[in-house]
């Protein structure tokens, strides 16, 4: 009886504090549309295998086509990794000398250690701030290659001083991007004004960590119509958002407007990807085609199938 009780009222309490965000939403500039479509591409790169798996110095590229801005910047791979720990966490950090930018990227679900790190869904204390607690998964997947990549990440600062850095990801990429993130930015040394491009990002924090990296700053955190990803883990669960969401209205294969990228505020906003499930709190999974859609086909250089390692 206890337990159903805490239970009950752990569900009230987010459904309470989920309510629609009373500050009126407001709609992106022509410039901000412009740097979204831009740095979505490197997130799409992150699903290309020559990418993620690449040597050092060549460039960036995707078979598909989906990142023609990232290739004309004549982008390079620093360091890439894949395939070398328990949840098979992949990516790159690129160097784009055209923009003055280094890049770091995950890529999305693709193997099956990949899902099961998608679905643990059980907290873990990071070590970040006090009282936070992040997904488990989502931690241990950037957890298993901090060192090496952090080690990586301080040579391509050294070597190129004065460059943005930029953390970028899609899916479980984006969740695992949220989360380093905030320990790059928070660590001693590290970089406190890393910006965060996080497309289709599950929920990856209990309030008191999506409280500590919204205010970091630099979050520019994107959902679709109704992809249930962003509805994952549920509010029941006690997870929450990086506060601002950028929520994408535009239909699946179409160029997005200025107007239908909508700013919300809040760690849980109903007016937003929230509220488009059918069930409040229950998102509805079969409903997946829009998890695709980011200003383009984001994961387009995923192959067919889910393979075994």
């Amino acid at each position: 009886m206890r337990f159903y009780l805490s239970t009950v009222l752990t569900v009230a309490a987010a459904l309470v504090s989920a309510a629609p965000s009373p500050i009126r939403p407001r709609d992106i500039s022509t410039n901000e549309l412009s740097q979204f479509n831009f740095w979505v591409q490197y997130a799409a790169a992150a699903y290309c295998q020559p990418n993620y798996a690449g040597e050092a110095s060549s460039k960036l590229s995707c078979v598909v086509g989906n990142c023609p801005a990232v290739e004309q910047a004549g982008a390079s791979i620093f360091y890439s990794f894949s395939n070398s720990t328990p949840t098979d966490t992949a990516g790159y950090i690129a160097i784009d000398s055209t923009n003055q930018a280094i890049i770091l990227a995950f890529r999305g679900s693709y193997s099956v250690r990949n899902w099961a790190a998608d679905v643990t869904f059980t907290y873990e204390d990071p070590g970040l701030c006090p009282g936070c607690q992040a997904e488990t998964g989502f931690w241990n997947s950037w957890a298993l290659v901090r060192d090496h990549v952090v080690e990586q990440l301080d040579h391509a600062i050294a070597q190129h001083p004065g460059y943005e850095l930029v953390i970028v990801g899609h899916s479980l990429g984006a969740a695992v991007a949220t989360l380093a993130a905030a320990d790059i930015r928070g660590r001693e040394g590290g970089q406190p004004s890393a910006s965060l491009y996080a497309f289709a990002s599950p929920r990856v924090a209990n309030t008191a960590l999506a409280k500590y990296i919204t205010a970091q700053n630099n979050n520019y955190r994107f959902t679709h119509t109704n992809d249930p990803v962003p509805q994952l883990p549920t509010l029941s669960m006690g997870y929450v958002h990086v506060s601002p969401e950028y929520w994408i209205t535009a239909p699946d294969n179409a160029t997005v407007r200025e107007s239908e990228v909508e700013v919300l505020d809040g760690a849980v906003n109903w007016n937003g990807n929230t509220g488009t499930a059918t069930v409040p709190d229950v998102p509805d999974v079969a409903e997946f085609d829009a998890h695709h859609w980011y200003f383009e086909e984001v994961d387009a250089c995923l192959g067919p199938g889910i393979p075994f390692k």
